[in-house]
């Protein structure tokens, strides 16, 4: 098993490499319902597919792109300027880009220095970006629940003919992006202060911040991969066990809800406690017998309200789901609570165990590069591990 010795975050990123002017040519992001809007097409001029979701983040282009939770999907940037600042590689969230196009009013490029370019992020991924469109008029049409099937591609098409393509694409809820986005084999991320607990994260498509808040807290972390069973985690004789974020529909991962049911099983006995966040907290939930749904509008970025039921505090946070779990009688019934409300939309964004040793969080307490308000969320699991 391979041992990370600590994350390095934040290795010196390299001199800016002296390159060819970026190409543009004319383009447009066509939806299956018909909206069509023609712009510019820049970065990786091929065409990309996948669900058009916003984000209203202001900053953070690196961290979005490489977000594993942003798997199938192409981004809205509603803030109308992206890419004013360079990109160093420590603030990369994973080693490969997720996301499969971006969308946004105005792409700039910054000065020369260390790191890359939004662009040149783009160009070496092979990823789009359509400039020059309406995102605010866009994201107003998405909120209305517009099907969102999408295309970014050269604008050498009708608009009745690039609407089609939208509708041909392969529905994201389809799609096994969870394979693609976790690691394949096990690993150890050691921790960069005093050890203190051992932790072991099943991976769905962990980000890096996440790991950092963990290893930051003195947890020594075993990374699995996302098929591992009940044994496997039992077998790393874990003091806390996480259920990472990740891409996708939870409600096809009917092998990873049995194995969650199974862990639920052992914590409640006296095993391990548990921390699900996101994807993890919606599995969770559906081993409890409660179900999922597609959200009409999705959350994502970083200042959204949520309510901690119990204390009455509102921390603002990063989100990033297109999934939510539904509040109903198996939730009871099978001893949760929920302990925190998105104050927009009253969506069910944590959990809690009557018996203590479960919590969950819809929200990301890691996000990257913000806010970080919630971070309490590991100090009350490091505290659970550590008892």
């Amino acid at each position: 098993m391979q041992t990370i010795p600590n994350l390095e975050r934040h290795p010196e990123a390299p001199a800016a490499t002296t390159r060819s002017v970026p190409r543009s040519v004319p383009g447009l992001v066509a939806l299956e319902g018909g909206r069509v809007q023609r712009g510019v097409l820049r970065g990786h001029l091929g065409p990309a597919e996948g669900d058009l979701i916003f984000t209203t983040a202001a900053t953070g282009w690196g961290e979005i792109l490489t977000d594993p939770s942003y798997a199938g999907q192409i981004v809205v940037l509603t803030h109308p300027m992206a890419g004013n600042y360079r990109i160093a590689p420590g603030e990369l969230e994973s080693r490969t880009v997720h996301a499969r196009g971006l969308v946004c009013t105005r792409l700039v490029t910054p000065p020369n220095g260390p790191g890359s370019t939004l662009e040149e992020m783009l160009i070496e991924a092979r990823i789009p970006a359509l400039t020059g469109i309406d995102t605010r008029a866009l994201t107003l049409e998405l909120r209305r629940g517009t099907r969102r099937r999408a295309i970014l591609r050269e604008a050498n098409v009708s608009d009745e003919d690039a609407v089609q393509e939208a509708a041909a694409t392969t529905p994201w809820a389809a799609v096994d992006h969870v394979t693609g986005a976790a690691t394949r084999e096990p690993y150890v991320v050691a921790p960069t202060a005093t050890r203190i607990a051992r932790a072991t994260l099943v991976d769905y498509g962990v980000k890096r911040s996440l790991l950092a808040a963990l290893s930051d807290r003195g947890l020594e972390i075993t990374v699995l991969p996302p098929d591992a069973g009940a044994d496997d985690v039992a077998s790393t004789m874990p003091d806390l066990v996480v259920l990472s974020p990740g891409p996708g529909d939870p409600s096809r991962m009917a092998p990873q809800i049995e194995v969650t049911r199974r862990l639920a099983a052992d914590a409640i006995a006296g095993g391990p406690p548990i921390l699900g966040i996101c994807l993890g907290h919606q599995l969770l939930a559906l081993a409890a017998g409660a179900e999922t749904r597609r959200l009409p509008v999705g959350h994502h970025g970083g200042n959204h309200a949520v309510l901690d039921v119990s204390s009455g505090r509102v921390d603002i946070g990063a989100h990033n789901h297109e999934v939510a779990v539904v509040d109903g009688p198996a939730l009871a019934a099978a001893g949760y609570e929920v302990s925190h409300r998105d104050l927009n939309d009253a969506t069910v964004e944590g959990l809690v165990h009557r018996g203590g040793r479960i919590a969950s969080v819809q929200f990301h307490p890691e996000g990257a590069p913000g806010p970080i308000d919630a971070a309490r969320v590991f100090d009350l699991a490091v505290e659970g591990a550590r008892a």
